[in-house]
């Protein structure tokens, strides 16, 4: 990861006033050595299979600035420190204080990453914006964001994930959001926590963190996030499902026709399902909530692209692809194959999914049940892969369903290959390791 810093002034502040050190040229900021340039500053921070301390000798030969290293070595462009995590999240925390903007900050299960995105699109159309890049949100990918900041913009708008207990927290001391919004919480990456009260409890951290003088947009359709937030008085809400809220939103399939509206007015986009619908609605309240109009929301809105492997639609040889490939949780596995099913499309219909990951001692359960789920609503064929998957594939008894598992990717693809005919539309979904857009490539 390397990050282009703007503020190059403000940044030799911080460093002077963190370490007492002097930088003359700075560059970006890198924590990837493969892509280390000249006057550019280097945090090394060690992996699973590399430490990059190991090869500080090579790092310095290619002139950055500023060496950050938990190892002690003579060099004047070396900065010994403890750790290099603690080290990320001071300086961010620091950076962050520079800039007096409010702050939108967004978490949630599933939805995140294409909420923010369409934020970001809405809010370029008005405003100067900083805003997080593609979905590094995590400890180190969200604070090292932060150091493309610049000064003059009007709003920020930024993306936080957890995957372990007390994370977003941790951003949130970081960032300190003046709007915040939750998009939803399932079971999804819950490998790491000790229970799902417990993934709750993190992600709701983004409320408890926000200002008392913003608000906080709650999803009255998510029971978890309505009871976290009955505290506050400083809300904005939305929903589907119930009328007396801020933002009520409406979706109905007319004669295979979508009608999307939020609060009786029209919403558009080619590529509309109903997916798409929460994530639009959840960006429509904060976008109207911070006075931006019902027309220049729409034109963005309808002008928006889906995020690849999220839902993306794409026709190619006389069949439809959905590319749903960039992760799986058993909610947005629901989500995802309700919208498919419901499609308007007169071919056949199929599926193509494997494992649900990070889901630690639900894995099972979370798979039988998606099984029964795919049961009941009956696609013409089903293909799985992955260990995991066949508990799934062991629910499915639908007589018109035609199941079959692979244990070998290149079987699995030479199946769909010699399957597909003119007219089918083919679903593709699995947690981001098994790597289904490559399917999609040789299709």
């Amino acid at each position: 990861m390397r990050i282009k810093i703007k503020e190059k002034n403000l940044f030799r502040r911080l460093i002077k006033k963190n370490f007492d050190y002097d930088i003359k040229n700075i560059n970006s900021f890198c924590l990837d050595s493969r892509f280390l340039k000249k006057d550019d500053i280097f945090l090394p921070i060690k992996g699973k299979n590399f430490d990059p301390h190991k090869i500080l000798p090579d790092i310095l030969k290619k002139e950055p600035s500023l060496v950050f290293s938990e190892k002690k070595i003579d060099n004047k462009k070396v900065v010994f420190i403890k750790s290099s995590k603690e080290i990320l999240l001071r300086l961010a925390k620091d950076w962050m204080s520079f800039f007096k903007m409010p702050i939108i900050a967004i978490t949630g299960s599933n939805g995140k990453t294409t909420t923010k995105e369409m934020l970001v699109e809405i809010f370029k159309s008005k405003y100067k914006i900083n805003y997080s890049k593609g979905n590094y949100n995590s400890l180190i990918g969200l604070p090292v964001n932060t150091f493309e900041f610049t000064t003059n913009a009007d709003y920020t708008i930024v993306e936080m994930g957890a995957s372990k207990p007390g994370e977003i927290d941790k951003l949130c001391k970081i960032i300190r959001p003046d709007f915040s919004i939750i998009t939803n919480i399932h079971q999804a990456h819950i490998g790491n926590f000790n229970s799902f009260n417990d993934l709750v409890n993190t992600k709701t951290a983004i409320y408890r963190n926000t200002s008392s003088d913003g608000f906080i947009f709650v999803n009255h359709d998510d029971l978890n996030i309505l009871k976290s937030s009955l505290t506050f008085k400083n809300t904005v809400s939305f929903s589907f499902e119930k009328k007396k809220t801020d933002f009520c939103s409406t979706y109905k399939s007319i004669k295979n026709k979508i009608e999307f509206l939020i609060n009786g007015q029209k919403i558009y986009n080619k590529n509309l399902n109903e997916i798409m619908a929460k994530n639009i609605l959840a960006s429509y309240a904060i976008a109207s909530s911070r006075g931006i109009s019902h027309n220049k929301i729409l034109d963005c809105i309808q002008k928006f692209e889906f995020l690849k492997g999220r839902g993306q639609l794409i026709k190619k040889n006389g069949y439809l692809i959905v590319d749903d490939t960039y992760n799986a949780n058993f909610e947005s596995f629901k989500a995802g194959i309700n919208s498919f099913m419901n499609l308007s499309h007169k071919g056949r219909k199929i599926l193509v999914i494997g494992d649900m990951k990070e889901l630690g001692d639900k894995a099972k359960d979370c798979h039988i049940s998606l099984g029964n789920y795919i049961n009941d609503k009956s696609p013409d064929i089903v293909y799985t892969f992955g260990d995991l998957v066949s508990y799934a594939t062991k629910q499915i008894f639908n007589k018109k369903i035609t199941i079959k598992h692979f244990n070998q990717f290149s079987k699995m693809i030479d199946k769909i290959k010699s399957t597909l005919i003119k007219g089918d539309a083919i679903y593709f979904k699995a947690s981001r390791s098994l790597e289904f857009e490559k399917i999609i490539n040789t299709l």
